[in-house]
């Protein structure tokens, strides 16, 4: 497995989020953080915006089910580990929001340092 640390998940959606809907996508985010990027899902922070105005292609789409993921990890998880992290999340993005892979865009970013009170660190 890899190594990333402290993960950063912002999502924005066009689909008015019901509370349900955010606790499996943050419940079923806290897993994949642990089984796949195996850490501890304490350490996860997730940020949740529903009902924005967001479309995919052409104004005739903007009703459909759409989201933009942003995943920021402190350090590396390699290739293998991004990959399968990124069809888990296609996977439960379809099955609590009902989008479709074409219609999630994932964008992955590693971080190499984050603050903690009084000091930086880095790797």
């Amino acid at each position: 497995k890899g190594r990333t640390d402290m993960p950063f998940i912002r999502t924005t959606t066009n689909v008015n989020l019901a509370v349900d809907q955010e606790k499996r996508l943050r419940t079923g985010t806290a897993e994949l953080v642990r089984d796949i990027l195996n850490k501890d899902p304490i350490r996860m922070m997730t940020a949740y915006e529903g009902n924005i105005h967001l479309c995919r292609g052409g104004d005739d789409r903007r009703n459909v089910p759409t989201a933009f993921v942003e995943c920021k990890f402190f350090g590396g998880g390699g290739y293998e580990v991004f990959e399968a992290f990124d069809k888990a999340m296609h996977e439960l993005y379809r099955n609590v929001l009902s989008i479709q892979p074409q219609d999630l865009y994932i964008k992955y970013e590693v971080i190499y340092g984050w603050d903690e009170p009084a000091k930086i660190f880095k790797i």
